[in-house]
């Protein structure tokens, strides 16, 4: 994915404020990546919908897994150069 980096200008936000927001966020997001990892995917909660819903769950949450990861990565890209 390619990302758009914000340009820090005199019209334009601070770099403090945009570092204060994205490490907030990149925060906040360390949080929910620690819940994420918490819940609990087990095919007992599944086999009454038929054999193949354990696997489509689990298929989802990784396809989940992967935005979630798309989303750190772009944090991370716009801190580096926030802090460069």
């Amino acid at each position: 994915m390619t990302i758009t980096l914000p340009t820090v200008h005199l019209n334009g936000t601070s770099k403090t404020d945009l570092r204060a927001e994205y490490d907030a966020a990149a925060d906040a997001l360390h949080g929910f990546v620690q819940k994420w990892g918490a819940i609990t995917c087990n095919g007992r909660d599944y086999y009454v919908q038929g054999p193949d819903a354990y696997g489509k769950a689990r298929d989802e949450r990784e396809a989940m897994g992967k935005n979630i990861t798309e989303v750190i990565n772009y944090l991370q890209a716009v801190r580096e150069h926030l802090y460069a």
